[in-house]
């Protein structure tokens, strides 16, 4: 340091005790710039970061504070971590969040089960436009393989609805034993009615009688028949139409086992809005009550008619 060596005359402070002037460099707020002649400290590693480390640390996974090794190990089990202060406790309000993502995620979760089961289907519709010599290629993409196509969207829509006539993915707990039960015995049934379809169609036109109608769901069940907008039209299995129900289709352009199946779906539905609404009702309690107590405080305040206006 200059303050030994130093051979400057305009150094000030040179000939102070060192633990004055050290005393003096932590206390003063500038930095302390030695003389022209003296000796500069190189830096410590500890101070300087090189560009490499920086990008090394700014790279690095970030975990919370509750993590045990902040150097960005088992980061993807943290990021869906909510800290205690910021999850709501209540358990009504826990409900309807499970409701809400219930919702969301089993249209997908059905969709991908009946995309699984007609996966089949799919491929050929897929290779019907990559197969076959250059005529049959140009006759694949002037038709875009309807036949192809339709048998594929039959089988998906189809299977959708099996899949939710069954129960697919409708509990909150999931049981990926029974969700796979449910999957394959899906495809099972419908499998099952493409099969008769194709009976009936091979008695007809060989001009004999069709084999006898059974249900896909209670084969031991004997079908009915019942008058629809001036027509009769055939279910399986004695499955009444309920009130509200809407088919995608009018009846009497559905097979006997497409209305069974609409049938079930739209039964299954209602099932399952059932169970939303017995999940969120403590959260739906909660908002009544809080409601009450709002317009309680109202009519206290303005009168019973203003009072109910502004709650």
């Amino acid at each position: 340091m200059g303050w030994f060596w130093g051979n400057s005359k305009n150094d000030p402070v040179k000939n102070l005790d060192p633990g004055l002037r050290e005393f003096l460099e932590q206390e003063t707020p500038d930095k302390y710039v030695p003389a022209p002649g003296e000796k500069q400290a190189a830096p410590t590693p500890s101070s300087v970061q090189s560009p490499e480390s920086q990008e090394a640390e700014s790279s690095k996974p970030k975990v919370p504070a509750a993590s045990l090794y902040q150097d960005g190990r088992y980061a993807d089990l943290w990021k869906t971590y909510k800290p205690p202060s910021n999850a709501d406790s209540s358990p009504g309000v826990r409900g309807a969040e499970r409701v809400v993502e219930k919702y969301k995620e089993r249209g997908d979760t059905v969709q991908r089960a009946a995309m699984e089961n007609c996966a089949l289907e799919h491929e050929a519709l897929t290779f019907c436009f990559k197969t076959g010599n250059w005529q049959k290629q140009i006759e694949s993409r002037l038709t875009m393989c309807s036949a192809e196509n339709a048998t594929f969207s039959r089988c998906f829509q189809t299977q959708s609805k099996f899949l939710q006539a069954l129960g697919y993915a409708a509990t909150f707990d999931y049981d990926a034993e029974k969700e796979e039960r449910i999957q394959m015995h899906a495809d099972k049934l419908y499998h099952q009615m493409v099969d008769y379809e194709k009976k009936v169609a091979d008695a007809k036109a060989a001009g004999v009688e069709p084999p006898p109608l059974t249900s896909l769901f209670s084969p031991e069940k004997a079908s009915h028949t019942l008058g629809v907008a001036g027509a009769k039209v055939e279910i399986p299995g004695g499955e009444a139409i309920p009130a509200g129900f809407k088919p995608s289709k009018p009846l009497v352009k559905l097979t006997p086992h497409e209305r069974e199946l609409e049938i079930r779906s739209h039964n299954a539905q209602l099932e399952q809005q059932k169970l939303y609404v017995e999940e969120a009702s403590p959260f739906m309690k909660s908002q009544e009550d809080a409601r009450a107590k709002r317009r309680e405080r109202a009519v206290s305040w303005f009168g019973e008619t203003i009072g109910k206006w502004v709650s």
